[in-house]
């Protein structure tokens, strides 16, 4: 039967999340949801879109494609998907990769026509097949990341830092913690800048934000100088049995680094989430980050699980092209 494609919504999101499990369970991928969690991105912005391969009615293959804030540094499109592992070799990645593209493509020339466009992406690391993909797709590949793991059968001791106060996450206080964590990675290669749409999508609004366990550090003058975030996915990341805690950001302004906030505020998720119950945690740390984040999850008792390796296409501004 003919393969066929076609734009996915919110009534595809069982089918979605079923293939994501499918996936999953054969190796790792970094993006595997459940039908609610595919329900909340398809609707976070509306310029996110999910595509499906069908053969008949079975869903063999997908791709999210959900754009970034434009900022200074151009746009930045993440790209997700994968294919059935019954249905690998038969073209499908290429068809998907190539058709996400082309709408990265599309919605840089509505989004950001006079900005620079990066369209990125990630692949287990060793998956020769998908390495190939991405070459043959004009995609080169960049840095690297760990998903790392640590168990929580031990007290972590949490030592507030001094000079700070400590406190849980107000949801309500989501702006201020946005703009906090876009200067706390304003140095950082590759920079997350993190719009309003993207915020209230994955941060203060998602089903899966823990905004108990999660902690925020404030200065003399009440500012937010410090965080780290708790999340809980229906899917653990490390593919582990779970109750799994997974920590997405952890942040520190550039001026009150060297001083423990990291360490600090990380213990105290780790000491409220096994309070909680949760048996392990989660987080993903770039491998060659430049505050020397790996050192302090490793300290804190985190082992890289495994390697992600990214992969990106730079395009230069479209209304530039256009305009010659």
């Amino acid at each position: 039967m003919a393969i066929t494609t076609r734009e996915l919504g919110a009534d595809d999101a069982e089918l979605v999340a079923d293939l994501m499990a499918r996936i999953e369970a054969d190796h790792p991928t970094g993006f595997c949801l459940g039908p609610g969690e595919v329900r909340e991105v398809m609707g976070g912005k509306a310029e996110n879109v999910f595509e499906g391969a069908f053969d008949g009615e079975d869903l063999v293959a997908y791709t999210a494609v959900l754009p970034g804030h434009p900022d200074d540094t151009g746009l930045r499109i993440t790209l997700f998907g994968d294919v059935d592992p019954a249905r690998l070799g038969e073209g499908l990645g290429m068809l998907m990769l190539t058709r996400s593209l082309d709408r990265s493509r599309s919605l840089h020339v509505t989004m950001a026509p006079r900005a620079r466009g990066r369209f990125a992406t990630a692949a287990l690391a060793g998956r020769e097949e998908q390495a190939d993909l991405m070459a043959r797709a004009g995609m080169r590949p960049g840095r690297h990341s760990f998903l790392m793991l640590a168990a929580l059968d031990r007290r972590a001791e949490a030592v507030p830092p001094s000079g700070y106060a400590v406190t849980t996450f107000d949801p309500r206080a989501g702006e201020e913690l946005r703009q906090a964590h876009n200067a706390a990675f304003a140095d950082y290669p590759d920079r997350p800048d993190a719009g309003p749409d993207f915020w209230a999508m994955f941060v203060v609004g998602a089903a899966h934000s823990r905004p108990a366990l999660s902690v925020v550090a404030r200065d003399a003058r009440g500012s937010v100088v410090a965080y780290v975030l708790a999340h809980e996915y229906a899917v653990p990341p490390s593919g582990g049995p779970g109750p799994e805690v997974h920590v997405p950001y952890v942040g520190t302004l550039p001026t009150h680094r060297g001083r423990g906030l990291a360490s600090g505020l990380l213990a105290e998720v780790l000491r409220r989430a096994r309070a909680a119950g949760y048996a392990t945690a989660s987080l993903n740390v770039d491998t060659a980050n430049p505050t020397g984040a790996l050192g302090i999850y490793e300290r804190a008792g985190f082992r890289p699980l495994y390697r992600q390796d990214s992969y990106h296409l730079d395009e230069p501004p479209p209304g530039v092209r256009l305009s010659r």
